[in-house]
């Protein structure tokens, strides 16, 4: 039977299933009960982020905001489950004249981000409405203080051994503040006159997005997945990688490869790619890695599609600041090298420097990027502290600018 056949018909079992109450083992026998048995949490949040520009054209930034996020699901009943999350943001400091945040952590106010009904049918699992989602070509950011969500509906099963089957449709996207625009999300039906508020949930194309993603660990330390997405009458994207860990090998050393098509249905586009190879070891508890990505096609030619949301740069020379989005522009080159050190569950830190070759005169960009984070424990045990630091250091030396991210997170 076909990957789709199987997937169908176990859908089909699914909604059969959905008016049984033949599962004695559920968490609870009752609306009331499961509601007894649901589980809250959450995070209280502070973030400041300050940027510093070598242009007159452009004031220096900073901005303080607070907030964070509260979410409850029930307990299972029959198999469904109920789930939900508010976001806050409220600003408590503000220097930004030239309006660089405006897009991204200048918000005010609530949004509610997820409110999904979910169920789960022995291997197969449904979960549809607003919900965070992370795919390779659909990825939802959490950097900023406000998280980016999608109302989709995604169907999963694992009935093949080592092997995860997911398809799906997105219909609606969450922005981090409703006056979030990005040009290679062109198809998104943001907000016009936004007021400063966190992003609503705006129409993906005219008909949404279609997904089918499939995950692979059946060989021995080899790992593999393959995501398909189509935003319909827009642009339809493929992206696949594969890893091998030589996991017998002290150092544990591995090799990576991956490969993004695009698709373009304006027929003024020509369809372009990625690909990208990694590897990477641990030596003496430090993580050395390096990675190369290139795009197909010349200057002024269609960008490689990365996919739907600011999550979705899942390449090997992605970074904090850019996300690497420098990587998907025609005729690119891209190499990063970088080493992270972890100790235990407390402490974690990465550096990394990343170089973007543009074949657009005066359009390369070298950047330098730190990552720290620490998690508390005792009697601060919940709390954890990050810091990013970027340095960009462009070929069009007007461009230049430092970039600092400060974040504070109590998690309950």
């Amino acid at each position: 039977m076909g990957v789709l056949r199987r997937v169908a018909v176990t859908g089909s079992i699914l909604v059969i299933g959905m008016t049984s109450s033949a599962f004695a083992d559920d968490d609870a026998t009752s609306l009331r009960e499961a509601f007894e048995k649901g589980k809250a949490g959450g995070s209280l949040k502070s973030f400041y982020y300050a940027e510093t520009f070598d242009t007159d054209t452009k004031e220096d930034s900073g901005i303080w905001a607070n907030g964070g996020n509260l979410e409850y699901v029930t307990g299972k009943l029959y198999g469904l489950r109920l789930g939900g999350e508010f976001q806050a943001s409220f600003i408590g400091y503000k220097d930004d004249e030239s309006n660089v945040t405006k897009g991204s952590m200048d918000a005010e106010g609530a949004v509610m981000s997820e409110a999904y009904l979910q169920y789960d049918l022995y291997k197969t699992g449904f979960k549809g409405g607003r919900q965070h989602i992370n795919l390779p070509l659909i990825g939802n950011s959490g950097s900023r203080l406000i998280k980016e969500s999608f109302e989709g509906y995604f169907l999963t099963n694992t009935d093949i051994p080592d092997t995860t089957v997911s398809i799906g449709w997105i219909r609606k996207y969450q922005t981090r503040t409703d006056e979030t625009r990005y040009a290679d999300n062109w198809f998104v039906d943001f907000e016009e006159n936004g007021s400063g508020k966190p992003g609503d949930f705006y129409d993906v194309g005219e008909d949404g997005l279609l997904s089918l993603y499939l995950k692979n660990s059946s060989l021995k330390n080899l790992a593999l997945q393959a995501h398909y997405t189509n935003v319909l009458d827009e642009v339809a994207g493929v992206y696949a990688d594969a890893k091998y860990t030589f996991a017998e090998v002290p150092t544990k050393p591995y090799v990576a490869g991956q490969y993004f098509y695009t698709s373009y249905d304006d027929s003024t586009k020509d369809d372009n790619y990625l690909v990208g190879f990694r590897a990477g070891l641990n030596v003496v508890g430090v993580d050395l890695f390096a990675g190369y990505t290139t795009v197909g096609g010349s200057a002024g030619d269609a960008r490689a599609y990365r996919g739907l949301g600011q999550g979705a740069y899942y390449h090997y020379t992605d970074t904090t600041k850019t996300a690497g989005a420098p990587a998907f522009e025609a005729g690119t080159d891209s190499y990063q090298v970088g080493a992270g050190y972890n100790y235990g569950k407390s402490f974690s830190s990465k550096l990394r420097f990343t170089r973007f070759d543009n074949p657009i005169d005066n359009a390369d960009l070298d950047e330098y990027t730190l990552n720290l984070a620490y998690n508390f424990a005792g009697v601060l045990e919940n709390w954890s502290v990050a810091v990013d630091f970027t340095v960009l250091d462009y070929e069009n030396e007007t461009r230049d600018a430092t970039d600092l991210r400060t974040r504070l997170v109590y998690a309950f």
